[in-house]
């Protein structure tokens, strides 16, 4: 989700959690994999209420889930709406799926009509998520990847990975995926449709992840 579909806003978050008491937010927030207490919650191994918990108890003051839900919506902006309509336009000739680490905070967003202009939740231009915390594991682990192919039944060589982050890439390449990188913040579907072309058309429907 982050960096292909919205866009990431990493400095942004820092400031934010900055703001809210966690001096070192610089330390655990990243692009596309997190460290310590915020991998934890993308990890499922706690849930919004106990990070809140314990972002306090790290930062020595009380923090109200308020000032947590908006520092994490400050991470990401709105999906521009043509990368949506460009998605509902491949589902009509590929499967696709979000693969996404992420938190209950922003998932609970991502599943109201708020999520897009349009006025659909991210369900709407998808066959299937999966998320981390749901998952309990995360990119570039392998685990999440793995689980992901056994329960929608893709081949990796027949289905092409958009993602931003070089480990996430890695890992998928060691699985035997093809390989789209996006920028963030960055317009891909030209170049997306040449790829898709060029790799797949017209030997075989693909599935598109």
């Amino acid at each position: 989700m982050g960096g292909v579909i919205v866009e990431v806003h990493r400095e942004e978050a820092i400031r934010q959690f900055q703001s809210i008491g966690v001096a070192d937010a610089d330390l655990l927030i990243h692009a596309n994999n997190h460290k310590g207490l915020f991998l934890a919650f993308e990890d499922g191994k706690i849930d919004s209420e106990t990070f809140r918990q314990q972002l306090s108890a790290h930062a020595g003051k009380e923090i109200s889930m308020e000032a947590v839900e908006g520092a994490w919506r400050s991470i990401i902006s709105k999906p521009p709406q043509y990368k949506l309509d460009y998605i509902l336009e491949l589902r009509k000739s590929f499967k696709t799926y979000l693969l996404t680490n992420n938190n209950p905070i922003l998932i609970r967003w991502a599943r109201t009509n708020d999520f897009s202009d349009a006025g659909f939740p991210i369900t709407h231009y998808f066959d299937k998520l999966y998320i981390s915390y749901e998952m309990k594991c995360t990119k570039p682990g392998r685990l999440i990847f793995e689980k992901m192919i056994a329960d929608s039944g893709i081949l990796p060589s027949e289905t092409l990975f958009i993602e931003d982050g070089i480990l996430n890439i890695q890992t998928a390449k060691e699985l035997g995926f093809q390989i789209f990188q996006a920028v963030n913040g960055e317009d891909w579907r030209d170049a997306l449709t040449e790829t898709l072309y060029a790799q797949f058309h017209p030997r075989f429907e693909t599935k598109l992840t």
